[in-house]
């Protein structure tokens, strides 16, 4: 059965006739207040029993491009869908065998697979399909959004909701039971759900999480269940879910559908079972015949296949498969690589080729420059070796600074990655970069200000990465360098002909002056440890273009996270460092119920040896001068950063403690305005604190605005510097991220 539910289901009334029963409305036999207490009342060891199961299901995934407003030349049909994509643009099928535990363990091994489409699917709403369960007190999708959604089946539910009592089968012992939110600020969900009386369990569940809900990216989700109740034994049949999304009116929705056969639940699962693994898609049983097509020499077969799902693009232009190896992109073209990647596979071997706009910029150092890189190598379901190089000159310096990086990496349980990285290549004093170049360059070029400070280095560096266990990873990094100051050779600026730039090493007294620093050999040994608790990742079959170790992403927790740093300064074959820093931190995220998601991250250190630290080495912070805030691609990597600090004012060789926290509150607080509701604007609020020893303090509180127009965040916020200034600031930032569909569009 397919259905395709629209953002808004119209009334309790529409809903219930959708579906009836040939028996009459017999109300006054059983109170609807009766048979929701009773399922209430079951509801938590029903939870317990029918949570957790194992089956063999097919899975059926589309996804449709519904409407394109408007095209943009270059970036439609690259950056952005063109209408020439409008229809059906992704179809895939499946046979799977899985087990699900719960969020933190879930595993499938994928039979059989074979998907082709226009434009690739981020592979993040497969998690959520398995998780739908009204039998839970809220539903979260942990990779979607974070705001829940009170089942009506809940306790909460009975002041959340109201309910009708549409239909009652007594020869069936099924109730039908309507259902829509009291008030629409209430994070919850309208449709209906025939209850078994006997068991209080859903047999059919019919239900919408509508705009209304504060969603982010997402516009709607509609969701179909069916279960069975047949002599005591309790299973799921199919589920249906499709999830809609509307972006500056780009409009289409994404449907999830599986039939399952074998189906059992299971109470008990062991550990061993699942590996700590939430997804694990096995490439063993996988066979190039009947899993992917990777050569277009069986075009009939590709043809009829293709045929089938009413598909009429050129199909060696529109699509491709994913797999093992990708299918060659077609004859390389200069111009295009201007603005997309390239990559050309041949077999285990690829060739990968960035845009050549992300090597762009401009600082007064270098002036215009460009950063050229390709990246070869051999990868297989092992492991996967490649050799990075990389070319950067500028137009002011008149300066070539090449470097070459041999990685190996493998061992899909537990990653490993070493690297060997050797050449020349510029830095900011803080090797985090609180400024991305690209802001850098824009702040140059248009407003004629500079904040950016380099700093040049000739280095040879060894690094190790790994996880041994599940949650805890290790970096180690070993690093021999000439480190030498830089100064301002050029005063271009698109609006300002005579621009005078802040000197490169201006604004570091005592430590550097004007004239920059002096010149020196560092050895420097990293040494890196975290361990997240109840960390959760899916592995899927060896995906290049997802852009993650070995196809291995880390999944959204709400756990505690503890971390540790250790850096030293050895003087040793010329080398003048000499110190040892240590840091320690925690990091945690937590839901206050329906009003929104709280983090914080709490860490200090301390330097134990501080006999010669360059200033490259002092202890830096995430500081922000420029109009935007550092984009990042989680809200836990943001929460570090000041919005008022001074990049580098508050740098120290001093003991330091640092708090950071963050309240968002998911449209909670927003949704009872009838007028901004429409809009799903999110608000925000929370503060920042550092401390030295040396009893130097810098406070700041800030509120905001997110989810504007689903990709800006608003911030305001003011600093107190040192408890005698005060800084106040606005700040913007973007949320919206096009990588993956940039990274995997041919």
């Amino acid at each position: 059965m397919e259905i395709h539910f629209r953002r808004h289901i119209g009334s309790i009334a529409l809903l219930a006739t959708i579906l009836f029963f040939s028996a009459p409305l017999e109300a006054q036999d059983i109170p609807l207040d009766s048979i929701l207490h009773k399922a209430r009342t079951l509801r938590p060891q029903n939870l317990k029993k029918y949570y957790s199961y194992k089956s063999r299901f097919k899975e059926r995934c589309k996804a449709h491009v519904q409407e394109v407003p408007f095209e943009i030349w270059p970036v439609s049909g690259v950056l952005i869908p063109a209408q020439k994509d409008t229809g059906l643009a992704y179809y895939s099928e499946a046979l799977i065998d899985a087990r699900y535990g719960g969020p933190q363990h879930y595993f499938q091994d994928v039979l059989i697979k074979r998907e082709a489409g226009k434009v690739p699917i981020p592979n993040w709403q497969q998690l959520p399909a398995y998780d739908f369960n009204l039998l839970q007190k809220r539903i979260y999708l942990n990779e979607a959004f974070d705001r829940g959604f009170v089942s009506p089946l809940s306790e909460e539910g009975a002041d959340i909701y109201l309910f009708e009592l549409t239909s009652l089968n007594l020869d069936k012992q099924v109730a039908r039971i309507a259902f829509a939110p009291r008030k629409e600020k209430f994070p919850a969900m309208t449709g209906f759900i025939d209850l078994h009386l006997a068991s209080g369990l859903p047999l059919h569940a019919q239900f919408n999480i509508s705009a209304n809900n504060q969603l982010e990216l997402l516009d709607s989700i509609a969701v179909v269940q069916n279960f069975k109740w047949e002599k005591g034994v309790y299973r799921a049949e199919n589920q249906q879910i499709e999830v809609y999304l509307n972006l500056f009116h780009f409009r289409g929705y994404y449907q999830v559908r599986l039939d399952y056969e074998q189906f059992r639940y299971r109470e008990i699962w062991q550990k061993s079972e699942f590996d700590d693994l939430v997804f694990d898609l096995k490439s063993s049983e996988f066979n190039t015949d009947s899993s992917y097509w990777q050569s277009w020499k069986r075009s009939p077969q590709l043809s009829k296949y293709l045929d089938s799902l009413q598909i009429s693009p050129s199909r060696k232009q529109q699509f491709r498969s994913f797999g093992r190896s990708r299918l060659d992109p077609g004859a390389y073209r200069f111009y295009k690589n201007i603005f997309r990647g390239y990559t050309r596979r041949n077999g285990n071997f690829f060739w990968d080729l960035p845009p050549l706009y992300k090597g762009l910029g401009f600082n007064p150092v270098e002036g215009l420059y460009w950063k050229g890189q390709s990246r070869i190598g051999y990868a297989n379901t092992d492991h996967e070796i490649s050799l990075r190089l990389q070319a950067r000159t500028g137009t002011a310096d008149q300066r070539i600074k090449p470097m070459a990086e041999l990685s190996w990496q493998g061992d899909l349980s537990n990653p490993i990655q070493l690297s060997l990285e050797a050449g020349s290549d510029y830095r900011q004093f803080n090797e985090e970069e609180p400024i991305l170049p690209v802001l850098s360059t824009i702040y140059n070029l248009v407003l004629a200000r500079n904040y950016i400070s380099l700093y040049g280095k000739d280095y040879f560096k060894l690094k190790y990465q790994s996880e041994s266990l599940s949650g805890l990873t290790m970096g180690l990094d070993a690093e021999y360098a000439w480190r030498y100051p830089l100064f301002n050779r050029s005063n271009f600026s698109l609006v300002d002909a005579d621009a005078d730039y802040v000197s490169n090493n201006q604004g570091f007294a005592p430590n550097i002056n004007p004239g920059g620093f002096k010149a020196h050999n560092s050895m420097r040994f990293d040494l890196s440890l975290s361990f997240q608790f109840g960390d959760r990742y899916e592995r899927r079959y060896n995906q290049r273009f997802q852009d993650v170790l070995k196809g291995r992403r880390s999944l959204k927790v709400r756990s505690p996270k503890i971390y540790y740093d250790l850096k030293v300064g050895v003087p040793t074959f010329a080398a003048e460092t000499d110190f040892i820093f240590q840091s320690l931190g925690v990091q945690h995220q937590f839901r206050w119920g329906n009003i929104g998601l709280s983090q914080f991250d709490i860490s200090g250190g301390h330097f134990l040896r501080n006999r010669n630290v360059p200033f490259i080495d002092y202890r830096h912070f995430d500081g922000v001068q420029i109009f935007f805030l550092q984009p990042s691609t989680s809200r836990s990597a943001r929460i570090k950063q000041f919005s008022t600090l001074p990049y580098y004012s508050y740098s120290t060789t001093d003991a330091y403690f640092e708090l950071h926290y963050e309240h968002n509150f998911d449209g909670a607080l927003l949704s009872n305005n009838n007028f901004l509701r429409r809009y799903k604007i999110h608000s925000l609020a929370g503060f920042n604190s550092l401390h030295l020893l040396n009893e130097k303090a810098f406070i700041e509180v800030f509120f905001g605005f997110d989810n504007i127009f689903k990709i800006l965040r608003v911030e305001i916020a003011g600093g107190l510097d040192n408890f005698n200034r005060l800084r106040p600031s606005l700040r913007v930032g973007f949320d919206f991220r096009y990588d993956y569909y940039q990274k995997n569009r041919r």
